[in-house]
């Protein structure tokens, strides 16, 4: 079976069929072509048909004529309508205002009617050439994009991916006031393996650790490779303990996995260091990585295959705190820190709401003694509160 030769295709779009006729003759040899009598008929046949490249139209048609088809091409959601090539076909009435009308609105192109067959025929070519290199270079640059963002070999994001998307949650998260863990990791020795066994021997362990990865990731986090054997994490919305437990299971995983080498088998380490950070308006995603590289850095110094993590955010739920303080995290939005704070701050406001009720002014009186009832009831919790801390 031979392979067939794909025409370009190319959509005539004129009432006349005599004029479709004529197109057909000069360019059915070289392109497939499609007719249209109308700018309606046209419209159907482009939304229906993937593969036309160009459009060949006269303007003075019934139902839409082609400043109506020009339009709807342009004004249309979809890309391959805005900048498909559209040569509009004059005849000898059409003024150089119609033609700027028409240039106005999109068109690419003019050819004047009566044509002649080479007219046509370099107009057609340099339109479907154009198109062709149009698409080839929208396809190179998406498959750079891609190899940009993603790691061809793990699968995993690659560095532009983190950077970009890193910095998207980051401002989320401070928008929210929510929390984040940055979790660096290195291969221990990984040079060293390298050397003594090969590039396709490192590319397998690459390959086996972004497996690892990949099944512990949380659909909220995010996971990229962005070095040799260097690999991230943003872990939204968790706590020190879980992300602790979390850097604690790739360590075991990854030892876990056994790699055949010639006649032995190697079971290799990884260093993990984990950052909880105070995120605020001037954080960037890259700064939040270098400063958790200190941490990977202490592992590594002692010895590999263990987590080191540092948590720069105070835990307000292990001390109490003043109302300035208090003040402070509800403007901030972080009233979660302050659920297990209520009676600590009832202590601290007690004596300056008492005064408030015995010195108020009459206007005053009947709310303030609303407020000492609800008072009296704090007083008989504190007091159960320290007798149960007192037992």
């Amino acid at each position: 079976m031979s392979d067939e030769v794909v025409k370009p295709r190319i959509l005539a779009v004129d009432d006349s069929r005599v004029m479709r006729k004529a197109m057909s003759k000069v360019l059915g040899k070289e392109y497939d072509i499609v007719e249209a009598g109308d700018g309606e008929d046209a419209w159907t046949i482009l939304t229906n048909d993937p593969d036309i490249q160009i459009v060949f139209s006269d303007l003075s048609m019934p139902y839409l004529d082609g400043f109506g088809l020009l339009q709807r091409m342009r004004d249309s959601d979809d890309t391959r309508f805005q900048d498909m090539p559209v040569v509009i076909i004059t005849g000898k009435d059409d003024d150089e205002e119609t033609k700027e009308k028409a240039l106005n609105m999109g068109a690419s192109d003019f050819i004047t009617k009566p044509f002649d067959s080479i007219q046509l025929k370099a107009r057609a070519k340099a339109h479907v050439t154009f198109k062709q290199t149009s698409s080839k270079l929208n396809e190179t640059a998406s498959k750079l994009e891609q190899q940009a963002t993603i790691d061809e070999l793990t699968g995993l994001g690659g560095r532009r991916y983190f950077w970009k998307a890193g910095e998207e949650s980051l401002s989320y998260i401070h928008r929210h006031s929510g929390q984040l863990i940055i979790l660096r990791m290195d291969i221990d020795d990984f040079n060293t393996i390298f050397i003594a066994n090969g590039k396709h021997f490192a590319d397998k362990i690459l390959r086996q650790t972004g497996t690892v990865l990949s099944q512990l990731v949380r659909k909220e986090d995010m996971v990229a490779r962005i070095g040799l054997a260097k690999f991230v994490m943003l872990l939204r919305d968790t706590d020190i303990n879980n992300a602790t437990q979390l850097g604690n299971r790739l360590c075991e995983k990854i030892n876990a996995v056994n790699f055949e080498s010639g006649r032995h088998t190697l079971n290799i380490t990884v260093s993990i260091g984990m950052l909880e950070p105070v995120i605020n308006a001037d954080s960037t995603i890259e700064n939040l990585v270098a400063e958790t590289e200190v941490y990977l850095k202490k592992a590594v110094e002692a010895g590999g295959n263990q987590v080191v993590i540092k948590s720069l955010r105070k835990d307000y739920t292990r001390t109490n705190i003043d109302i300035s303080t208090a003040l402070r995290l509800i403007e901030e939005g972080n009233t979660e820190f302050l659920e297990k704070q209520i009676l600590p701050l009832t202590r601290q406001l007690y004596p300056l709401l008492a005064f408030l009720a015995s010195h108020a002014e009459s206007e005053l009186s009947e709310p303030l003694q609303q407020l000492k009832q609800l008072l009296g009831r704090y007083e008989e919790i504190i007091a159960h509160s320290d007798k149960m801390q007192a037992s």
